[in-house]
């Protein structure tokens, strides 16, 4: 069990291919996901070329399986967020977590 505030439920949606097709869609992967999601600092702001109130830093379990390229939605206000990275603390036993990047996409 991770150490964290759960702030938010989230929804994580993956890109599968349709049938043969070269079209592809979301689908959802998981059940909802408990997560803490924040305002980004200035810094990580810049990093990833974003604008004020559209990145943010969502911490998470480290056993959950999110990638870079999904899209994750706030179950509570249906906001959508794209995952830009993604980095995992491991080993430090109760401090083990995922820390997320996302960016709005519905602004």
């Amino acid at each position: 069990m991770t150490v964290f505030f759960n702030s938010h439920d989230i929804q994580l949606y993956r890109r599968r291919r349709i049938g043969s097709s070269n079209r592809y869609g979301m689908s959802a992967t998981l059940t909802v996901i408990q997560a803490d999601i924040q305002p980004a600092s200035r810094e990580r702001i810049e990093m990833v070329e974003g604008r004020f109130g559209a990145v943010w830093d969502c911490f998470m379990d480290a056993t959950i399986d999110i990638k870079e390229g999904d899209q994750a939605v706030d179950t509570a206000t249906n906001k959508r967020y794209s995952v830009k990275a993604v980095n995992t603390w491991e080993s430090a036993g109760l401090l083990d977590h995922k820390e997320i990047v996302l960016v709005s996409i519905d602004g």
